[in-house]
């Protein structure tokens, strides 16, 4: 493993594990502002962990004596910053997507609990009270 692995792959984990847990709380809830900013936060994390953890890996390869060729084509870094939003949103929109979809289907699974209260007997009809009769 070469140390730009090293670096590279703590600050991604950190990264992932940051998006997914918000974008798991975001499908989790109801609505549309909160797991959208949600999301979006978690998005950047990942963007941002992703950006980091590159530069900083190949900074770390770059440093060890008699470094390889390999290690002074850093153009991944730009990259990332670049270009690094687009797995970071397909990652938080899966991991959302898979989070509402068994919400929805465990709802589905479980309507019949709901279905079995009974209906309120005796109901009164009082009509509108600002109409006289």
């Amino acid at each position: 493993m070469t140390p730009y692995h090293e670096v590279f792959i703590p600050i991604m984990l950190l990264g992932g594990l940051i998006a997914g847990a918000l974008s798991v709380v975001a499908g989790r809830k109801p609505g549309c502002l909160l797991p959208g900013l949600l999301l979006l936060i978690g998005v950047i994390a990942f963007w941002v962990a992703l950006f980091i953890g590159s530069d900083m890996g190949y900074r770390a390869w770059q440093s060890m004596p008699d470094p390889p060729d390999e290690a002074f084509s850093d153009a991944s870094a730009l990259g990332a910053l670049v270009f690094g939003w687009f797995p970071a949103g397909l990652f938080c929109a899966i991991v959302f997507g898979v989070v509402r979809i068994v919400r929805a289907l465990s709802r589905w699974v479980n309507q019949d609990i709901d279905s079995n209260d009974e209906p309120p007997r005796n109901v009164i009809e009082t009509g509108n009270p600002y109409q006289s009769p």
